[in-house]
């Protein structure tokens, strides 16, 4: 036990000199910022923050100077270890594709702080070429045209076959999700889940649903779009 200890003892180093450290930060801060960029042009959804986008930046930096303190030292890197496990990162990621770009953050930082330019140059440009690349040809995206129809009919009206009807018209497919009283009296809420042969006619075919008699209440929310009509 005691040669081990003796043994962490000696693994000191020797810090980097203050022109080396100045350049190995703005190696990940110029990093950093090509990362970024990609981030915010790829970026879709609801979910943007500029907050991330800025910690996108600084996280390569702190990862840096994390490294460049740790060195060779075995005894630096437990303590740092320890100390760093003393903070909770509570902010939920929401896209799991953030979670790549921090990741690709820390490791700009770990390549730089260990001094590795080559690597830290090549792999990130190799990275975001393909996260550009996989984000201009829409890799993955499907394009089903799927709806959600809802609306309100009189319970006792003659409607199904006019309904039925319509929907043939304008669906591929189409699939009854629910039926429950309507707030309305003497009236049932129907909710049916659409697959459209055009997303370019579900104006049309919110119109005739609500030509149906008794027909109220008719939204069409269409999943591609992420709109509601």
């Amino acid at each position: 036990m005691s040669e081990f200890l003796r043994q962490l003892g000696d693994l000191t180093v020797s810090m980097p000199s203050l022109p080396t450290i100045v350049f190995h930060l703005l190696l990940a801060f110029v990093l950093g910022k090509p990362l970024a960029w990609v981030y915010v042009a790829t970026h879709h959804g609801v979910s943007y923050s500029r907050s991330f986008v800025h910690a996108l930046v600084l996280l390569a930096m702190i990862v840096t100077v994390v490294m460049l303190a740790v060195g060779d030292s075995l005894a630096r890197a437990f303590g740092l270890f320890g100390a760093l496990a003393l903070i909770r990162f509570r902010t939920p990621i929401k896209d799991s594709r953030d979670t790549v770009f921090l990741f690709l953050s820390v490791a700009i930082g770990i390549t730089v702080g260990v001094q590795n330019t080559t690597l830290a140059v090549v792999g990130t440009g190799f990275v975001l070429l393909a996260a550009i690349y996989l984000y201009g040809i829409r890799f993955g995206e499907r394009i089903d045209n799927d709806g959600v129809l809802r609306f309100s009919l009189p319970a006792q009206g003659q409607h199904d076959d006019r309904l039925r009807s319509v929907l043939r018209h304008y669906c591929r497919h189409f699939a009854l999700v629910s039926l429950r009283d309507s707030r309305l009296e003497g009236a049932m809420d129907f909710a049916y889940q659409l697959r459209l042969h055009d997303t370019g006619t579900h104006e049309a075919l919110v119109a005739d649903v609500r030509a149906i008699p008794g027909a109220c209440n008719v939204s069409l929310l269409v999943q591609n779009e992420h709109e509601e009509i």
